[in-house]
């Protein structure tokens, strides 16, 4: 019995010391709590509508960058699939109205996306700005300013 015991200190042990040199890396549900808290939206407005700002930078980031962003917070990614989809059809209205660049698409890709979620347009920037402070916050100035320069 004495065996049985050592050997699950051990394990214990063994698990603390593995998840403490492990890497530190950003929880994104405290995001969604933030956007909830801060917003007044649903859980799954706030995930849906995090995906969809992060889906767009992605869009506008190189694979490094996003490659870092990820690392730092790797929940972007099931965030990014909890996104509403968009059918591309209001990034190619806006360049007919005579925006053609991607930043116009993008943001017309972004209401879209907001208004499946049953959010304003006017809501984007106010996820964006949450967003941009969470990501400084949890990985730092430089990651911060590369998502930013990505959803300009």
């Amino acid at each position: 019995m004495n065996t049985r015991l050592l050997l699950k200190v051990v394990f214990f042990i063994w698990i603390g010391i593995f998840s403490i040199s492990g890497q530190v890396s950003a929880d994104t549900s405290k995001l969604i709590g933030t956007l909830t808290d801060l917003l007044g939206v649903s859980g799954e407005q706030a995930t849906g509508g995090a995906g969809a700002v992060f889906r767009e930078a992605k869009k506008n980031m190189n694979p490094g960058d996003y490659s870092k962003l990820l690392s730092a917070i790797p929940g972007i990614d099931s965030l990014i699939q909890a996104a509403p989809q968009v059918s591309g059809l209001a990034g190619k209205a806006s360049s007919l109205f005579g925006g053609s660049s991607g930043s116009v698409q993008g943001i017309s890709a972004l209401t879209d996306s907001f208004a499946k979620l049953g959010l304003s347009p006017d809501m984007v920037n106010q996820y964006v700005d949450v967003i941009l402070d969470y990501v400084q916050s949890e990985a730092g100035q430089q990651t911060m300013t590369v998502l930013k320069n990505a959803l300009l």
